[in-house]
Parts: structure tokens; sequence; C-alpha cells
């Protein structure tokens, strides 16, 4: 059975991006897929189907800005991996956002296994609006730089990749997300670097 780890700064109901992984996680379910998604644990209530392994964490730690927040996080995303998710059944790791890119690339890396990043919006696209926005662009460019595959959610996202994060065009696929059939296109993105067990439809 394939395995897809999802990583997300959150799962929550309403959330744009929490919504992303959800809708994603329950067709890769439908598919015969195991599924497992890592999070930080905010205690807010989601609606998920009971098969799919979420794993949510707290953090006991402040950061002074979401830039420093999401360091710490990402150094206690991948302990609680290690820890509570079979990494050697692993096949393939999703990354949502460069808030879980330091942690995707770190696991990317020591299990050897492929890496693919949705890029929701860059830096750029948010107007570099705090102190940390050449940090976090620079993050954005490394997960660029370091997955096999980026997904852009829209034609914007996919021209700043392009332009301000140097995207090579080959390694991007626009996929809109919520629309009918979108998460086909992002298991045919998966089968490109894993060898799945069941054909893809």
């Amino acid at each position: 059975m394939t395995h897809v780890l999802i990583l997300s700064k959150q799962i929550k109901d309403g959330e744009p991006v929490s919504e992303y992984v959800k809708s994603l996680a329950s067709h890769l379910n439908e598919k015969g897929f195991k599924v497992s998604i890592v999070s930080f644990d905010d205690g807010s209530y989601y609606s998920l189907d009971d098969e799919i392994n979420v794993h949510r964490f707290p953090l006991h730690f402040n950061g002074s800005n979401i830039f420093n927040w999401s360091m710490m996080m990402n150094n206690e995303l991948k302990g609680q991996v290690m820890e509570n998710i079979d990494v050697e059944s692993v096949d393939i790791i999703h990354a949502n956002d460069w808030t879980t890119v330091p942690g995707a690339i770190s696991l990317s890396k020591h299990l050897e296994r492929p890496m693919v990043f949705t890029v929701h919006s860059t830096e750029h696209e948010r107007g570099f609006g705090t102190e940390n926005s050449e940090m976090i662009s620079e993050l954005e460019w490394k997960g660029v730089y370091d997955a096999e595959t980026v997904i852009a959610n829209n034609e914007g996202t996919y021209n700043s990749l392009i332009h301000d994060l140097d995207t090579p065009e080959k390694k991007i696929e626009v996929i809109r997300p919520l629309r009918e059939g979108w998460e086909s296109r992002v298991l045919k993105t998966y089968k490109e670097h894993v060898k799945l067990e069941k054909e893809v439809k």
C-alpha cells in the first residue's frame, strides 16, 4: 500500500490550506492509499475520515513571530514523525507552504524519499510585509530547489515561482485546488516519483 506523508502547519475546518490537505487526503484514502497527516495542534476541530492517520502535536514554546515559531514547530515536527509514523513505509512526502519546508527537506533526505511541495502563495505575492520576509522567501526557494515537483495553486503563484524564485518551468504543475478532478492530477504527480501499487485513474 502506497503511503503518503502530508505535512501541514495546521489541520482544521475552514482554513484554506487545511481544506486542501483534507480533500487530498480523503481522495487518497478512497483510492486505497495509506495517508498520514502531521501538523501542529492548536485545539481546533476538524472533520476527516477515521481511516486517515492524523497526528497533531502541541508546541510548548511561543515564538516572537511566525518565522521563529515555525522554526521551533519544524524541529518538533521532525521528531513527531520519527516517533509516531511508520517512516520505513513512507513512499513520498508532501509539504505545504514554507512553514513545513525545513522539516520536509530534512525528512526527505534522511528517509531518501521524494518530496512534493505545494506553494499556496509566495512571500513575493504576500508583499514582503514582515522583518523575516527575506528568510521566508529563502525557505520557499529552498523548498522549490529540493522538491521533485512544485505544485502552484494558480497562475499568479506560477508566475511568481518562475520570476521571483527562479523555478524551472518543467518542475511546476499548476493544479487549481477544490475544482473537480484536481486530486487525480496530484496523484499523477506522485506517480512520476514513486511506483504506485494501484493504477491511478
